[in-house]
């Protein structure tokens, strides 16, 4: 049996100095313990950490029971264990004996040197039992800061290579440069990545900051004003913005703060910069596509109101005429004629007013006009209206009004009328065989209206977008309904505006519902003032209006409630007129040449200081164009056409106040 003694323990040990690959060291544990057994494989285990210190090829995916593994070892008489490898480490089939040695390091951490697929079972003499503990305990001890030591080593490793990939980031994309002035605010130093630094440094170097600027930057003396206070004051400052004068054009935001010496002394600023021009440029084309809606907007507002005028000017002789041509004597054929006609008109005025509706619903500029109002009234004129029409077809019509309904509440009337009709004339446009039917119910804050139709329903496809603008569903050359496919979107923005609700339910070839929910108040009973009809006496009236049809209809309009009327082209005829004969009232159209009606009414209020009761008979319907004839000095503003019942019940509202 060999021995192992001083001599040889000293040389030994001498021989793994230095030694720093896994190999070599296996190769020399060969060499010294091939005397005593020979191995195929070996790890240091480390007992506390569940960890293997040392990993060999065999052993990359080893795993072991360490609460055997610590049994057998505190069962173990010598400092060292026979087993077999396949009991202790998870039936590893490569694997067979095992000879481990117990080491306790200086740390006092208990770790196994183990040596695998031993030809036999060792026998060691006790002096060669403690050379080889003493060995094998320097060897775990090396083994353990070389593990350590590789480990530093692949951490720093990786850590430098991330902070090359980040200087290289940087170094391609970011924006930062640094810069540094002296006491007389001239750049001294301009530290940039590769790809900045022929620019800043050729624009900023020895330079200060009046002379890098922009031309534009130059007239903004407030701002530079205010950051050479700044500077004066030796104070720190944060992303301030400015163009720099070069090409291609370059924005940048600076940051800096000043720098003392150990006196105290100022030495200058030191700070940061940022490349902005990118930001500047997507922010430069955002107001400039900003600007270009805003006009776009404008002009479609523009071309509304001339439109509105244009349109509703030949609408308003044309409705007239019918009215005036229905007071004449006329044969049952010409009043079947003068029906259609009168039908027709009706349909047209009706789309003119959604178009101009939904732009003001589409530019947030419609606004509800609240007043007492008879509801009652209200939804029975317009279920008569259908009740008339549907006569003779096939579609049977059945209104349910809750008595008590209310007589007077706070509610924009108009608005509501608009919103019931638009909803009944599309449950009659889709049902031409069958049942509509119309409920109107309430409770102590909501008015309820449901309209049901047995016609030919809606897709729960086409349900989603029912009240998008101009969707129609039932497009082609053959549709069977008429309209533009604005109704259902404007009563469901009118709805919305009134802070109530709609729902829809319906299936094909079953039928339709809505049902809508809108908030009300009551009238307290000092607001319930009744309007008289009363009559009105003659009137001198002056009529400014430059198309010469509206001139003969309104003209026979007045005459047939006895006033007595007399005509003016302009706005400058119509100061003319007021100034040689006084009338008891003016209307005024709103466009017209030499002088329009809003510059005529200015003068005779300002002017004249006149006070007649002047009234706008104008084509111009939008909200706005109503707020400047009343800004203008304006009592009353009548839109285009003009109904002979409209235009009577205006008179007698504005003279009765």
């Amino acid at each position: 049996m060999a021995q192992f003694n001083l001599e040889q323990l000293q040389f030994e040990l001498r021989q793994f100095h230095g030694i720093n690959d896994s190999r070599a060291l296996k190769a020399q544990l060969e060499k010294v313990l091939l005397p005593y057994f020979s191995f195929k494989e070996f790890c240091l285990i480390n007992i506390e950490e569940l960890k293997m210190t040392l990993e060999m090829r065999t052993l990359k995916y080893l795993e072991f029971d360490e609460g055997l593994l610590k049994a057998k070892l505190q069962q173990a008489s010598s400092p060292w264990l026979f087993s077999e490898a396949n009991m202790l480490f998870c039936n590893n089939t490569e694997l067979h004996n095992a000879l481990i040695f117990r080491i306790d390091v200086s740390d006092h951490t208990t770790q196994c040197m183990v040596f695998f697929d031993i030809t036999e079972q060792a026998q060691f003499s006790d002096k060669s039992e403690t050379g080889i503990m003493i060995l094998l305990q320097q060897v775990a001890l090396q083994l353990s800061n070389q593990t350590r030591l590789n480990r530093q080593k692949f951490h720093s490793t990786s850590l430098l290579t991330r902070l090359g990939e980040l200087s290289e980031l940087f170094r391609d994309f970011a924006s930062e440069w640094f810069w540094r002035t002296n006491k007389e605010e001239q750049f001294i130093n301009v530290l940039t990545t590769a790809s900045h630094s022929n620019l800043y440094k050729r624009h900023f170097l020895h330079k200060n900051f009046d002379a890098i600027i922009t031309e534009q930057e130059q007239n903004q003396l407030k701002k530079w004003s205010h950051f050479k206070h700044l500077l004066a004051e030796q104070a720190e400052f944060l992303d301030f913005e400015f163009e720099v004068n070069c090409s291609p054009p370059a924005w940048v935001s600076f940051s800096g703060k000043p720098q003392f010496d150990a006196n105290g002394n100022f030495r200058g600023y030191l700070g940061i910069a940022k490349d902005i021009t990118v930001n500047k440029d997507r922010e430069q084309a955002l107001q400039l596509a900003k600007e270009k809606a805003e006009e776009a907007n404008l002009a479609k507002s523009q071309f509304l109101t001339v439109m509105s005028h244009e349109i509703r000017t030949p609408m308003n002789a044309i409705v007239g005429m019918l009215e005036l041509l229905a007071d004449s004597e006329l044969n049952d054929k010409q009043t079947r004629w003068l029906d259609y006609a009168n039908s027709s008109s009706d349909l047209l005025l009706d789309l003119i007013s959604d178009v101009l509706d939904f732009s003001k619903i589409e530019s947030g500029s419609m606004e509800l006009d609240v007043k007492a109002t008879d509801i009652n009234a209200l939804v029975k004129n317009i279920t008569a209206q259908f009740q008339e029409t549907t006569q003779g077809s096939k579609v049977m019509f059945s209104t349910e009004i809750k008595d008590g309904l209310p007589n007077k509440i706070n509610i924009d009337g108009v608005r509501v009328g608009q919103i019931l009709f638009n909803i009944l004339d599309n449950a009659f446009k889709f049902t031409k065989v069958g049942t509509v039917n119309f409920r109107a119910d309430f409770n102590d804050t909501h008015l309820l209206f449901e309209v049901a139709d047995t016609g030919q329903g809606i897709s729960q496809s086409q349900i989603e977008t029912i009240y998008d603008a101009f969707k129609q569903h039932d497009y082609g050359v053959n549709r069977q309904v008429e309209g533009i496919g604005l109704g259902l979107s404007i009563t469901k923005s009118l709805v919305d505006l009134m802070k109530g609700e709609i729902r829809v339910a319906s299936a094909i070839n079953i039928g339709t519902k809505f049902t809508i929910y809108i908030p009300y108040s009551v009238v307290a009973d000092d607001q319930q003032a009744i309007e008289h009809e009363q009559t009105l006496e003659p009137m001198s009236i002056l009529v400014t209006e430059d198309n010469k049809t509206n001139q003969v209809l309104i003209k026979a309009f007045l005459e047939k409630l006895n006033h007595h009327v007399t005509l003016a082209d302009n706005g400058q005829q119509a100061i003319d007129k007021v100034q040689q004969q006084n009338f008891d009232l003016v209307l005024m159209d709103m466009m017209m040449p030499v002088m329009d009606g809003i510059t005529a009414t200015k003068y005779i209020r300002n002017e004249l200081q006149m006070s007649l009761p002047i009234v706008a008979l104008t084509a111009n319907a939008s909200h706005q164009d109503k707020a400047t004839c009343l800004n203008a000095g304006m009592n009353k503003v009548l839109t285009k056409p003009i109904r002979f019942h409209d235009l009577n019940r205006a008179l007698r509202i504005l003279f009765s106040q």
